[in-house]
Formats: C-alpha cells, sequence, structure tokens
C-alpha cells in the first residue's frame, strides 16, 4: 500500500513541477487548454505507472484526473478572488491534491489500522498541538499582545515598507526552529538564532536612529522567543508523561 502511495505521490510530484511549463501555469488562468494539458500529462503519467495493473487501476485514474482538474480549477478561481495569498492557496491547492490520493489509497485498501495508533496518538496529538500554538494561536496572541502600539501612525507606516506577512512568517518559523531546538536538546543554537537575528535586524534599525521602533522590534523579538520557549519546553515535559 505504502509503495502504490508513493507511486501516486510521484506522478503528483512529475505532473505538478517537473513537467509543467511556466507558461502553462501563466496561461491557463485565461486559456483552459493549458489546464486540460496539465491534467492530461497527470493521466498520461498514472496510465504509464500503472499500465501493469491497468483493468484494476482505470476507474482511479479517471477519479485522480477529473479531481486533479476540480481542484485546479478550484485554485484557479480562488486566486482571482484573492490575489494577495499565493502562499496560502499553494498550500491549501497541495493538500487537496495529497488528500485526494489518500482518498483513492482508503477506497482501494482500505484504513489500516497502524494509521489510527499513529495519528491519535497522545505523542502525535501533542506534537500537532504544540505546531498549532507556533503558527496559529502565538501570531494571534502577538497580534493582540501588539495592538496598543500599532494604532501609532508612524510603527504604521515603517510596517507598510516591508513585505506583506514577512513579520509573521519569521515569527513562525524562528519559533519552530526554536521549538525543534529544545527537542533535540540543540539548547545553544537559540542563542545562535538569536544573535544572527540581531545581526539582520537591528543593524538597520540602529541606523535608522528610531528608538521607540527599535523597541518595538526587540519586545516582539523577545516575546516571540519566550513564547517558543514555553511551547518547546511544555511540550518537552509533556512528552515524558507518555
Amino acid at each position: 500500500m505504502l509503495a502504490v502511495f508513493l507511486k501516486l505521490l510521484l506522478c503528483h510530484i512529475l505532473g505538478d513541477f517537473v513537467l509543467q511549463p511556466k507558461s502553462w501555469v501563466a496561461k491557463r488562468k485565461d486559456r483552459i487548454v493549458y489546464l486540460f494539458l496539465h491534467v492530461v500529462t497527470h493521466m498520461v503519467l498514472l496510465m504509464v505507472f500503472f499500465s501493469s495493473d491497468f483493468a484494476r487501476w482505470w476507474p482511479n485514474i479517471l477519479l485522480i484526473t477529473f479531481g486533479h482538474l476540480a481542484i485546479d480549477s478550484l485554485k484557479i478561481w480562488w486566486e482571482r478572488m484573492w490575489p494577495y495569498k499565493p502562499v496560502l492557496l499553494f498550500i491549501v491547492d497541495q493538500i487537496l491534491h495529497i488528500a485526494l490520493l489518500v482518498v483513492v489509497i482508503i477506497h482501494m485498501y482500505g484504513v489500516p489500522d497502524q494509521w489510527t495508533e499513529l495519528f491519535f496518538t497522545s505523542k502525535s496529538l501533542l506534537y500537532l498541538i504544540a505546531f498549532l500554538l507556533v503558527t496559529a494561536v502565538s501570531p494571534i496572541f502577538l497580534r493582540v499582545f501588539f495592538s496598543k502600539w500599532n494604532q501609532e501612525s508612524d510603527f504604521y507606516t515603517k510596517r507598510k515598507d516591508t513585505l506583506m506577512d514577512a513579520g509573521m512568517l519569521i515569527g513562525i518559523m524562528e519559533r519552530l526552529i526554536i521549538v525543534l531546538f529544545i527537542q533535540v536538546n540543540f539548547l545553544s543554537g537559540i542563542g545562535f538564532l538569536l544573535a544572527a537575528k540581531s545581526v539582520f535586524r537591528f543593524g538597520d534599525l540602529t541606523n535608522a536612529k528610531d528608538t521607540k521602533f527599535t523597541e518595538y522590534i526587540l519586545v516582539g523579538t523577545l516575546a516571540s522567543f519566550v513564547i517558543a520557549i514555553a511551547i518547546g519546553y511544555g511540550l518537552r515535559f509533556s512528552l515524558q508523561f507518555v
């Protein structure tokens, strides 16, 4: 079963990333023929990979093909509705494609008992909770925490000069790295991460000679680190009891 899923995943990677020219991606929003070419490429790959058992697999090949067409059509519509969220749309698109492959596997082989044991253990749930705390909860907490300062006009002007959501993404990635460092007991890596961020960020702030904005960034960095360290050690402590 795992080998079959890996074959499906390989077909998806080849069709979506290797055999799809950039011109198709750009033109398929306006000319549907390029979307069909992309979907047909996926279908041909599936037919080649499962040619030895085609009589059994052709319904699933059709399901994946039309499912891929539906998901990509939905993504094109989403891109027109939310053109400024390409990363989020890309992630959702890929999750839907992989979920489709999982559905096909479940349809063919059923749900293995090992999946339930793997995904619903206390350890797995703890990792999932920690991940959500880092990626979903902490950004909201920090946004609320800084709301009293975000209203100041000079801060708002400076934030407009930065990349959209770059600060949030940097914060999420640094917190994930800190939690990982704590789990593998590489605590010196946290100091290295803080030093590296100080070099790249605080040098520009010092040159700008804006004390209030420098304090704003410093508080944000330290708050992010404190949250990540708390989550990391909370996870590490909790894992001792499972």
